[in-house]
């Protein structure tokens, strides 16, 4: 490309879809069984009720099964490779190159759709696979890394070549530099923070009572981001009506800066300065959310990004 004030390019990719299969996740085999009732007797000891969370182990599949053998067990957990992963998505980039300035933008749109899985291949933790052991696909929801709109922009402009000499010197080869991105929110997973499933697995989701799990979508300092009369803890060995990563947490967005230049000093010396500002406006971005339903700052927003940070730097080269 020349540097014509016209001269511009655009590009469109289109992803249709990208499968990830045999994705390692885990499928609890030693759950804690749920016995409706009340009083019951379990290796000698009697129960009232016969389910509570201080006899899961005394529940547990094996325990039931082979009572001198199982009572030995504890949590125990199957490598499951059947995990999947889906991705669509479709990217535009535009790209402008004027005298002395450069502009460059790139937007994605996608989505990712996948079981309660591990790309990394390591798993979850113990207790913490399938919510229903025998039910892969009530766990399969949005990904955990999936954000549906992506925004990227930069710039970079370039003082030119000064005829007058003074000016030259003063003003001639700073690079100012420019980048801005934005993109919606993560998909949040509310859980419980019980086991009200009495089954011994983590991470139990609620029932959704309300049709808006929202409460104060302005993301300020200390709002209350999701509203906690939304859910409604299950009956006792239920799961609850709630998906995996089915709530939007709100998005975020990034700008920085550069200012440069390069000093000749004599043949084959430079001096470089550099000045850089990440989160020039000093902005407040919300981070994080406590999703945990049993939490007393469930929902709320209480930490954030990094603020404004200035830093500075010399470079001699010879």
């Amino acid at each position: 490309m020349g540097n014509s004030p016209l001269n511009f390019s655009f590009n469109f990719y289109l992803n249709d879809e990208t499968d990830e299969t045999h994705v390692w996740a885990q499928q609890a085999i030693n759950p804690g069984v749920f016995i409706p009732g009340g009083s019951c007797t379990l290796r000698g000891v009697v129960y009232n009720p016969c389910s509570s969370t201080a006899n899961t182990n005394q529940r547990r599949r094996l325990s039931l099964e082979r009572p001198l053998d199982g009572q030995y067990i504890g949590a125990l957990d199957l490598f499951d490779d059947g995990a999947t992963q889906n991705y669509h998505g479709m990217l535009l980039s535009l790209q402008r190159r004027a005298k002395g300035v450069t502009l460059s933008s790139n937007y994605t749109f996608s989505h990712c759709i996948g079981d309660n899985a591990d790309v990394a291949g390591m798993g979850p933790g113990a207790g913490a696979g399938y919510t229903d052991p025998n039910n892969r696909r009530l766990d399969r929801g949005n990904c955990d890394a999936d954000r549906r709109h992506i925004f990227n922009m930069t710039a970079v402009a370039e003082t030119p070549r000064f005829a007058n000499d003074t000016l030259r010197m003063i003003g001639t080869g700073w690079r100012l530099s420019g980048i801005y991105r934005k993109s919606s929110g993560p998909f949040l997973t509310i859980t419980s923070g019980v086991d009200r499933a009495l089954t011994g697995i983590g991470s139990q989701r609620p029932d959704q009572v309300l049709a808006s799990p929202y409460l104060d979508k302005s993301s300020d300092a200390l709002t209350t981001y999701l509203n906690s009369a939304a859910f409604a803890l299950p009956a006792l060995g239920k799961n609850g009506n709630m998906g995996r990563g089915n709530v939007q947490g709100f998005g975020t967005w990034q700008f920085d800066t550069s200012l440069s230049r390069v000093f000749a000093i004599r043949e084959g010396q430079t001096l470089e300065f550099r000045a850089e500002a990440y989160n020039l406006t000093n902005s407040f971005r919300p981070r994080d959310l406590n999703t945990a339903l049993n939490s007393n700052t469930f929902g709320q927003i209480r930490t954030a990004l990094d603020p404004r940070i200035l830093q500075f730097a010399l470079k001699y080269v010879f």
